[in-house]
């Protein structure tokens, strides 16, 4: 098996690196493999089982997508044909929309993998606010904090409805992608460490299937305490 690390130099934000620290616990057999911001991704050109990418600056955003733009199409194609298993978190969900508009009205071009989806910076105004949703029959926790947010995400694309929280947009109780084996969501945590079911759904997808994921009675215990903190009447969400 092998797995992409996605520009790990400047995609870095939030702890979502410990995603990855958490996946090569699960699956230490796996050949973790790291693409540079100057570099052709790696699922473009042979077979990976999972393309990792997390949060980064705005400026950082740029960036990736200057570096992405020449293989928009065959990205899109290998989005469409599920054979890798993409997983997008914080603010690297953007980059699949029509565009971004920026804060002064113009525009960067984003990939275009799901039409009719954009984003809309709000800088120097952070959105931060706690997330209790529903994915499948599992519930999720976590957090976002961000600087945008992104609108036209079809409802049967849609990753998780948000209970407690925000979801993609302020008019909307749903986040993120969930698509032909593309995972996108705004949520922090980081997410796989805070969500042991849903570690587990992953390992599924990747035809891993474990009886019990490292550090597990650990993460529950955790995740329960924090799971109750929710239903405090009294709870902070940002």
């Amino acid at each position: 098996m092998k797995i992409e690390i996605l520009y790990p130099e400047i995609c870095t934000l939030y702890g979502d690196k410990g995603n990855t620290m958490y996946l090569q616990k699960c699956l230490p057999d796996a050949e973790f493999v790291t693409t540079g911001l100057n570099e052709k991704p790696l699922f473009l050109k042979e077979n990976i089982d999972m393309v990792y990418m997390c949060s980064m600056s705005e400026k950082s955003q740029e960036l990736v997508l200057d570096r992405l733009m020449q293989y928009k199409d065959e990205i899109a194609a290998c989005m469409k044909d599920g054979k890798a298993l993409f997983l997008l978190v914080g603010n690297s969900m953007e980059l699949l929309g029509d565009y971004i508009k920026r804060e002064d009205g113009t525009r960067v071009t984003g990939l275009g993998v799901v039409p009719g989806m954009y984003s809309v910076r709000q800088t120097p105004n952070r959105f931060n606010t706690l997330i209790k949703a529903k994915f499948n029959d599992m519930t999720l926790i976590g957090y976002t904090s961000r600087f945008a947010h992104t609108y036209g995400i079809p409802d049967d694309m849609t990753f998780c409805k948000v209970e407690i929280g925000q979801g993609s947009n302020p008019d909307t109780m749903n986040e993120g992608i969930c698509k032909n084996r593309v995972i996108a969501t705004y949520i922090h945590g980081p997410l796989l460490i805070q969500n042991p079911d849903f570690v587990h759904y992953l390992l599924e997808k990747l035809d891993a299937p474990m009886k019990e994921i490292p550090f597990e009675a650990a993460m529950r215990k955790a995740y329960d305490v924090k799971l109750a903190e929710y239903g405090k009447p009294d709870l902070e969400l940002s």
